[in-house]
């Protein structure tokens, strides 16, 4: 079911499971995301999805993986300015998390409002754990992170590297 919430600006926000459909506005938001901000999120500085990355992120497979995108009107479109989704980690017991705000919405409170929400959703379907491998310079996915009740610990393989974790079978 999607849900509307408003920025302090007064512009209307959707939040919103994806769907097949939307493989146009999920290129698109991937395509507008600036080279840091690609960086953050992927790890590398990917220009585009590519044909199989973008079948499987608008494809989710609940209650095995899920993603949730923020979405606003632009006229008669849709435009996609923020996404959350979890898929199964590569550790046993869980689900791995990954977010991405548009850089001009950044700071305004969308990506928290769409891991409270993907949090949600894991916890209904679920997934016991749930964990996000973030770059150490990545202080606002940190403080994210904190702010939702994750715990970060080094990753052993990579000291640039930070995995955030939470419990969700309380």
């Amino acid at each position: 079911m999607p849900r509307k919430f408003k920025l302090d600006n007064g512009v209307e926000v959707t939040v919103r499971a994806i769907r097949p459909e939307d493989a146009e506005i999920e290129q698109a938001f991937v395509r507008s995301l600036s080279l840091k901000s690609r960086h953050l999120r992927f790890f590398n500085a990917v220009r585009e999805l590519s044909p199989q990355m973008l079948e499987t992120f608008t494809h989710p497979n609940y209650p095995d993986s899920w993603a949730l995108i923020a979405t606003v009107r632009n006229g008669a479109s849709e435009k996609e300015i923020g996404v959350a989704r979890y898929a199964p980690s590569k550790s046993a017991s869980g689900a791995e998390f990954a977010v991405a705000v548009a850089d001009d919405w950044q700071k305004r409170g969308i990506g928290t409002q769409l891991m409270k929400d993907l949090l949600a959703v894991a916890e209904r379907a679920g997934v016991p754990r749930i964990e996000g491998v973030v770059l150490r310079q990545n202080k606002g996915m940190l403080a994210l992170a904190e702010d939702l009740d994750f715990v970060a610990r080094q990753d052993p393989d990579d000291p640039a590297v930070l995995i955030v974790v939470k419990n969700l079978d309380n």
